[in-house]
Formats: structure tokens, sequence, C-alpha cells
């Protein structure tokens, strides 16, 4: 019987007075036990009232009052045979509660489909119900984070006769003051009931301490310090649910992994998607066998492929349609947003899209840094002292319109990009490709992981040496750059044996394109090349006061640029270069003539102007007779 039913009062007057003239027993009481069978109070006296008033007009006053106190009479012993069993009465149970529902105990409180009421027995026979929830809700199960020792409790209750969880940690449902919170996921609670609420939860918690289920929890998905592997791990979950709900939601298998993987087999046959897609798999592996977090980035034109291929790449581990998945990210996010989610991924790749959206493309550098050192800036905590540093063993695959290393970037900006530009096309249908990733994805992961679980680590760690050491005999770059590339390698080689099976792996002939030359990542060897290409573009300025109206920033004699040191300090600054840092690595390159001393900054006299000047060679036959390295910088400032 609804609540409404007493703005039917007349309509239910009619149904008893037809159930009194001639009087019906049975029909009396289906009436009388539909009424009891409404929760609600208020609107269960009102029908009540309604049948007293039918009855007198009945001349049936004393027959009903009769029947009205056998069917109470009734309903307080039903109520009591609920309450001395202790048990849950709802019969919408969804098949995974079922389990969990048998024996699960409520002791002093009756649960069933219209809600959550405290029964206390009276005096008079009678049972006084309190309710607490006008819907079910019961402790689901308990994690236990075993990276910080920390409780988090799932709760479970309906909304519309649907059922739907709710993730919160202890202290929650512990406190009257921050339970309220759960009323943001539509758990009917108020500041008034949220005492009696925290009471009855506790009440689940130690009655059926043996029968909830507790799992241990990471915070995060990836490896785990038993070397399991989260999401795909049956006996550590993830405890961060409500936080990346979008994310856990799309970390799923849909589809045909055949189908999947024979697209995947010809869009291989493209060495930049190939190398993207070698870059999705060996997330799981920096950790694994040892490294550092790297960037491989996409950049070209647009109509490319270039958002195609990270389609590609997440459908690795879960959704590839474009549309709202929240495995991709965009560079428009905030550098702590884009911290939280590498550290939430842990060991799974982080995909950001359309680099060139950020306006200042000078922050690229601090940005790359700062994704590349694997932990986030140290931050106080509202408690006092420092909030836990997050950390991350991923790779990052970013795509732009252009290069995200930049001409003045810093050496090691570069050290920790795989810079891949698109030559054209590297895939020739993007929409039949959209149409098999969205489709079909989220079948690869799993299989890479148990692949690389099954194989020892000290057999992976010497699979990566092995083709490190390859890479140092054929090929001039750096450690870093090398590093990042016999991942990249390695985890191509593993999903051959595991997933693709074409026979191929990647060479390094293959992968030599990508890899910066070590002169190439010298920030000095830049700064050089940048300075001699700056000299010759102002040679005007290095003339004398009678030839030049405008500024003069020194004089060029026998093959020596004589450059006044604020001038020069400032163009480096502006070129992005640091004058201390460039200084002594030209001197070392022989390209400064040094004072007697051993210092670079000369106090000498150019077209009568005292001042200090940086002398630097230009010519290519020059010949430095010193050779000496320069002192420290602050002894430079000193001698001007």
């Amino acid at each position: 019987m609804s609540t409404d039913i007493t703005a039917q009062a007349d309509e239910l007057k009619e149904l008893f007075m037809a159930a009194f003239s001639p009087y019906d027993e049975t029909a009396v009481v289906e009436l009388l036990q539909e009424i009891f069978d409404e929760r609600d109070s208020v609107a269960r006296n009102a029908c009540i009232e309604i049948a007293k008033k039918a009855a007198e007009e009945c001349r049936a006053k004393t027959r009903f009052r009769d029947d009205l106190r056998r069917c109470r009479a009734e309903q307080t012993e039903n109520e009591r045979a609920m309450m001395s069993d202790g048990l849950v009465h709802i019969s919408n149970r969804p098949h995974e509660l079922e389990k969990l529902l048998e024996g699960y105990k409520c002791g002093d409180y009756l649960v069933d489909d219209s809600g959550v009421y405290r029964l206390t027995a009276q005096k008079n026979g009678g049972m006084l119900k309190l309710r607490i929830c006008s819907h079910p809700l019961i402790v689901k199960a308990r994690y236990l984070n075993i990276e910080d020792h920390t409780e988090k409790v799932v709760v479970s209750y309906t909304v519309a006769g649907a059922w739907h969880t709710v993730t919160v940690e202890r202290e929650v449902i512990a406190s009257s003051n921050k339970i309220v919170r759960l009323a943001n996921s539509s758990v009917d609670i108020t500041s008034e009931t949220s005492k009696a609420m925290v009471k009855y939860i506790q009440h689940l918690l130690q009655l059926n301490t043996e029968h909830i289920p507790i799992y241990e929890t990471v915070g995060r998905l990836g490896w785990t310090s038993s070397g399991e592997f989260v999401p795909y791990s049956e006996n550590i979950q993830c405890d961060a649910a409500d936080n990346f709900k979008d994310v856990l939601g799309q970390l799923k298998s849909k589809g045909n992994f055949e189908t999947w993987r024979q697209g995947c087999i010809e869009l291989r046959k493209n060495i930049c998607l190939r190398m993207v897609m070698a870059a999705s798999f060996a997330a799981p592996l920096i950790e694994r066998v040892g490294g550092l977090p790297f960037i491989v980035h996409l950049w070209g034109g647009t109509g490319t492929g270039k958002t195609v291929a990270l389609c590609v790449a997440a459908s690795v581990w879960g959704k590839g349609d474009y549309a709202d998945n929240a495995l991709i990210q965009s560079f428009k996010a905030t550098e702590y947003a884009l911290n939280e989610k590498a550290a939430f991924l842990y060991s799974l790749p982080v995909l950001i899209d359309e680099g060139q959206t950020v306006k200042n493309k000078d922050a690229f550098d601090t940005l790359i840094m700062n994704l590349a050192e694997g932990k986030g800036k140290v931050q106080g905590a509202a408690s006092g002292g420092i909030r836990k540093l997050k950390h991350w063993s991923n790779c990052f695959i970013t795509t732009a319109e252009e290069n995200i290393i930049k001409y003045n970037s810093g050496g090691g900006t570069y050290n920790r990009v795989i810079s891949i530009a698109a030559p054209g096309r590297i895939i020739k249908d993007g929409t039949a490709t959209m149409r098999v990733i969205g489709n079909n994805y989220g079948f690869a992961g799993k299989i890479f992981v148990e692949h690389v679980q099954s194989i020892e680590v000290k057999d992976l760690q010497t699979r990566r040496d092995r083709i490190l050491d390859k890479l140092i005999a054929e090929t001039d770059s750096t450690g870093k750059q090398l590093m990042a590339m016999s991942l990249l390698m390695l985890a191509d080689e593993l999903s051959e044996e595991c997933i693709f099976k074409s026979g191929t792996s990647l060479t390094v002939e293959d992968v030599q394109p990508f890899l910066l030359s070590k002169d190439a990542v010298d920030n000095a060897n830049r700064a050089c090349e940048w300075l001699m290409g700056w000299i010759a573009q102002n040679s005007n300025r290095f003339e004398p006061p009678n030839s030049n109206p405008g500024e003069i920033w020194g004089k060029i004699e026998q093959g020596v640029a004589i450059i006044n040191k604020n001038a020069l300090t400032e163009h480096l600054s502006r070129a992005g270069f640091d004058y201390g840092a460039v200084m002594p690595e030209l001197a070392k390159r022989g390209k400064l003539i040094l004072t007697k001393q051993g210092r670079w900054l000369h106090n000498t006299r150019v077209y009568g102007i005292k001042s200090g000047y940086v002398k630097i060679v230009i010519a290519d036959d020059f010949v430095d007779i010193d050779g000496d390295i320069p002192k420290e910088f602050e002894q430079e400032e000193m001698a001007i």
C-alpha cells in the first residue's frame, strides 16, 4: 500500500464499507495486513483511523476492533520473530549479495526491503519501531590497505530498488559528523539520523566480524610488493574506486580479442605506430626490470593519425573509443592532476593528447622533468606534517602537432623523451581502425602481464641488459635514451611472444632514427651552435660606433668575438640558455680565450669603453695556446 493512500481516503473508506456490509472477515483481514505492511507510521495510522470510522458507520465497530487487535498481535509476533532470528529479511537480493546475505546478522535491528529499523520491546508486549533509513543498507566488505595500513568499508544500499555501493574510510562511518557524506551518494541520512546510523553500522561490523569479507587492497594500479598486478589480481583489489571510478570502469575487455589482434598486426607494420604500442606495453616493465619513467612523444601535422594511435595504445588495457575515454588525458590538466593520475595508474601508461593546446610551451620542460622524475611534490597535510609522497613507475605517451622538446630545452628534457616525428599518415584508414578498437579492446594488457609474471625477474633483466648492450655498441646516444629504448624493444619482443606472434621484433636499425646522439642531447653543444649563429646574425652589432647607429655588443677581430658580458647574458637567457652553465662548457671545448689567471671574463676596453668582456673563438683554425679550464663562476664575478 502506498503512503499516498491517505490522499485516497474516500476510496479506502469504500473498500472497508464493502467489507463490513455484510461483514467479510477475510476481506477485512487482508485490508488490515496491507495496512500493516505500510512502513510509514503516519500513513499506517491514518489508514487505521479511516477503517475505524467506516466500521462505526456500518455498525461493525466491535468485530473490527477484535480483528484489528488480532492483526496487531500477529504483526508484533512477526516482528518479534524477525528480531529474534537477527537476520536480514531482504527479498531484493542481487546475485553478488546472495551468498553474503545468507546468515548475515543484524541483531537488534530489522532490515527488510522497506528500510532499516531499530526494534525495542515495550512493557505492554508491543514493539517500538524506530526507522533509521528508508532503504536497505549493509556493510558489504572491508578493505585493508597493505601499503599504508588503513581501512575502508564498502557500503551497499538501494536507490529506487537498484543496488549501489560506496567505499569510504573507516573514520567516516565512525563519526556522526562525517557519515552524513553518504548523502552525496543518495543514502537516506541526515544530521538527525547520523548517530543512529553510526551505531547501526558499528553493530553490523561487530556481529559479522567473520562474515563480512576482508580484502587486501592498494590505493593504485600496477605491481604490488607480493608480485601481484592490480586490477588483474584475484587476491588484491584497488580501494580507490570512488576517486578514479571512470578510469577503473574503462579498464575492461569488450568484443573479440582475435579481431583486435589481427587489426593491430596490420597497424604495426607502420614503425611509428609500432613504437607507440611498444610504449603502452613497456609501462609495466619499468619497475619490474628497473628503470626510470620516460616519455614517448608522437608529433606531426593534423590528419596524421596521432589521436587514433593513442586510442590504439589505450585499447591494450581498456576502452579504445576516443569519446569520453577516461584513459586519455588532456594536456590542459594541471600538473597536480597529471601527477595524481600517474600515481594512480602507477604501472600502466599515462596517455596525454593534444599538446598544441598548451599556450606556454616553455612550461613543457618543467612538466617533462617532473613527470619523468617519478614522484610528486612534497605537500603539507591539513593535520600537520607532510602528506605521503606520491610515486609512479610508468611511461607517458603524448601527442601534439609539434615536438615537445625545443632547440633550447635542457639536456635532461632531451634525455627523457623519445621523439617520434610522423612523416605522414601513420594509419591508412582511421575510421576503420576506430571501428575495430572501439568495439574490441582490453584483452592484450592482461595477457601481457600474465606473460611477464611467468618469467623470472632476473631473466627479464638479463634480456633487457642484452638489448641495452647491443644499443650501446651500435648507437651513439645517452644512457637515459638507451635505457628507455631498451624497455621499448623488450616490450615489443614480449608482446610478440604472447600476443602478435608475427615472427619479428624491433631491431636496433628500426629504432635508431628515434635516438638522439650525445651531441644532440648535449646542452652546451646546442648553446655553442646557437651562439655562433647569433654572432653571425648580429655582426653589425660588433662594428665601430661611427658605422653602427644601434647598440654595440663588442667587436670581432682576428677570429675572436669580444662580447659585452651583459649583452651576452641577456641574449643567452632569451634563448633559454644559462650564462653560468654555458661558459665553462665553451672553455672546455677551447671556444674561450682565457685570462692569464685562467678566467674567462676580461676587464678590457672596446671602442674606448671599459667593461667586462668574454672572448669567444669563432674562427675554425684558431688555436687556444692555454687550454686551461676556468675557475668557478663566482670568482669571475669578482674579477670585473
